[in-house]
């Protein structure tokens, strides 16, 4: 393993998002904004619809029964859309409505709004609404998951370089990317579905290709990418990597995807089970290289009259029992199960197993909030 491509929402942030702040102008007041964002996101599957939904809910914010709501879709990377009572409704990020040419017609007393919660980090949403525009401007934060400093720190000590893809803005990834421990270089933000699949191909060819250059000389393989993610955006990066993993709490789609689930999204066994696989590997050619030359010796002295039938079956007896002896330093101790450093301290302690090769449904997470009123 020599590159870790980690998802920022979900990944190295909890994925609860709170919604900070929602402001409305023109001729739509707040409450009207918030129950047609409110209608938007309840299909949604990203984890920011769960914080507007709750929100929503805190406030006794209704979608209205008479409300014709269709054609509802996911653009990749960028919000939803729908038509609610025969008018077009977006809600998503900047990218989204300068695609739709509408982001230069937002007031500039609400841009400076914005602008103030990028440099806070947040996330930063708006709404259109045909014939009125862009109406309604909101913002949320996620905290960043407590091990993902100290999960990352490792993965730097082991030598395998860490990156940080995410579809969120630069001001916002580069708060969580820079609190986490990572370098300007190795944040990228911004980042549709297919330019992550890229950026995960493009390490992929850059680790065949220095392996071709090396392979000659000195046996070099091609190091491998793992990629761990939680969101739909994230699965055709998770199938394109050597490794896919996929955060327990995320998205169906990808943990279907992933060829390991971590049940409970906690990315200290993620590390656990890469330094795992690492002192198999390394055990496994242990073990193989001792065998041969055990095997050699004995042949050398077979060839040179010096051994009997009798010694070459001991020490084909002897060499099986340290191989296996070997073999099992990989298993815990009681002292270290015990205190909790085992192979199985994570079923020791009573949790859920660390990993799994099936989908569980995600449940969407509850967050009561009032969010302060700031109508124009």
């Amino acid at each position: 393993m020599t590159r870790i491509a980690f998802d920022k929402t979900g990944t190295l942030t909890e994925g609860n998002f709170k919604l900070l702040h929602l402001r409305a102008w023109g001729d739509v007041s707040r409450s009207e904004a918030m129950a047609y964002i409110y209608a938007m996101e309840a299909h949604a599957s990203h984890p920011l619809a769960a914080a507007i939904i709750s929100a929503s809910k805190a406030e006794n914010i209704t979608v209205p029964s008479e409300w014709k709501i269709v054609d509802h879709s996911n653009l990749e990377g960028e919000g939803v859309h729908a038509k609610i009572n025969g008018d077009e409704v977006y809600v998503g990020n900047i990218r989204l409505f300068e695609r739709l040419q509408m982001s230069d017609k937002v007031p500039a007393s609400e841009l400076a709004i914005v602008k103030k919660w990028l440099l806070d980090g947040c996330t930063v949403g708006f709404m259109s609404i045909e014939g009125y525009g862009i109406v309604s401007s909101f913002c949320v934060a996620d905290s960043v998951r407590p091990e993902a400093k100290k999960v990352i720190a490792a993965f730097g000590d082991l030598n395998i370089d860490v990156n940080m893809l995410t579809g969120d803005n630069t001001k916002a990834a580069t708060s969580i990317g820079i609190g986490v421990g990572l370098k300007h270089d190795q944040i990228k933000s911004n980042l549709l579905p297919h330019e992550k699949l890229e950026l995960v191909k493009n390490m992929i060819k850059i680790e065949r290709d220095n392996a071709a250059e090396k392979r000659c000389f000195r046996g070099k393989r091609p190091g491998l990418i793992l990629m761990c993610g939680d969101g739909v955006n994230d699965a055709p990066a998770l199938a394109l990597s050597d490794v896919g993993v996929a955060m327990g709490a995320g998205a169906a789609l990808a943990m279907e995807t992933a060829d390991v689930t971590l049940l409970d999204s906690d990315l200290e066994k993620l590390l656990f089970i890469v330094k795992l696989g690492k002192r198999v590997t390394r055990t496994i050619i242990e073990n193989v290289t001792f065998s041969f030359v055990a095997k050699a010796v004995v042949m050398g002295f077979t060839f040179a009259g010096y051994s009997s039938l009798w010694a070459a079956i001991g020490t084909d007896v002897g060499a099986m029992l340290i191989v296996t002896l070997n073999g099992m330093k990989l298993l815990p101790s009681k002292k270290n199960v015990r205190s909790g450093d085992g192979f199985d301290s994570f079923v020791a302690k009573g949790n859920k197993p660390a990993v799994k090769t099936m989908a569980s449904p995600s449940e969407v997470p509850s967050f009561p909030l009032q969010v302060p009123e700031e109508n124009v």
